[in-house]
């Protein structure tokens, strides 16, 4: 073997080492942003199956199953090639998120929804679309403007947003909103209408977007499955009502001088002014203050105000 075939197999062994660690680093990456985005993810769709029955109910005329898998992690270009020719790509912002979150509908879906709109029955497409029809249009555009409705009222229950349209495509080309490489986060929804007829809308967002959104998000945007367990507060809560801690108040603190001191003998009184805005002392810290008076015979004191902190 001549000195430049051993220099072309070591110089591939190598770019095989470093596309091995480049993949284990990636996995690494997708667990950590699962960890992240998904518990808000899978509380944001379950409203979003509610919100999508309601929404498109009316314009069905029928009742309607809507029920959401869990979301895909995948690449931009991935994505993309997995689109048809045609296809409804409705765009939106979700402020303040960043980036903008796609809506896609295949066309057998809005043939669906448009026959049973005229009060006909879903029914399969002879052959694909090869473009979509001024009512088809028409359609998507009420379609996409309830779902987008739907899509705020979700996301504004676990934080700060709102959702407006962005523009409408009817190729994937015109929805490039990403790099390639960008990554991207994809739920998928099943519509069932009524003889186990099944569709699928998808919602995809920028995974950039949603990380940098946890910012926005308030307390009540923490999944089901990141609340403490009840069972554990019930617990806790028994063991704490029989804490006990040391509950105390100064009545005065006067002044003496070291003669005053010196002479004080048996008998001696020391006066004490009345004295408001006592503190009530718990362990080493200043609880709340009131005044001092009498209940039932015995010295009592009042609170008149709880110390903030």
């Amino acid at each position: 073997m001549s000195s430049s075939e051993l220099l072309d197999g070591a110089e591939g062994m190598t770019a095989g080492a470093g596309e091995r660690r480049l993949a284990e680093h990636s996995f690494a990456k997708a667990d950590a942003d699962q960890k992240t985005v998904v518990p808000v993810l899978r509380r944001v769709a379950r409203s979003l199956c509610t919100g999508l029955r309601h929404a498109l109910e009316p314009i069905a005329g029928v009742k309607l199953r809507v029920d959401a898998p869990d979301a895909e992690f995948t690449q931009f270009d991935v994505w993309c090639d997995r689109q048809a020719e045609l296809v409804s790509i409705s765009q939106f912002q979700l402020a303040p998120m960043q980036g903008r979150v796609l809506l896609k509908m295949e066309p057998v879906f809005v043939s669906a929804m448009l026959d049973a709109f005229f009060g006909g029955a879903p029914r399969e497409m002879a052959s694909p679309k090869k473009e979509f029809t001024q009512t088809d249009i028409r359609l998507i555009g009420r379609i996409a403007r309830v779902i987008g409705e739907r899509l705020g009222a979700s996301w504004n229950e676990v934080g700060n947003f709102a959702c407006h349209a962005a523009g409408h495509s009817t190729t994937v080309d015109g929805a490039r909103i990403a790099a390639p490489l960008a990554r991207m986060v994809v739920q998928r929804f099943r519509i069932t209408l009524p003889d186990n007829i099944r569709y699928e809308l998808e919602l995809v967002y920028p995974l950039d977007g949603l990380q940098a959104a946890e910012q926005c998000l308030t307390p009540a945007g923490i999944a089901d499955d990141q609340m403490p367990d009840p069972a554990w507060r019930d617990q806790m809560s028994k063991a704490l009502a029989h804490v006990t801690l040391p509950a105390r108040s100064v009545l005065a603190r006067p002044v003496l001088t070291l003669p005053q001191l010196a002479e004080l003998k048996p008998g001696d009184i020391i006066p004490i002014p009345p004295a408001r805005n006592l503190p009530l002392i718990i362990g080493d810290r200043i609880f709340a203050r009131g005044s001092l008076g009498e209940q039932n015979g015995l010295a009592a004191f009042r609170i008149e105000t709880i110390e903030r902190g």
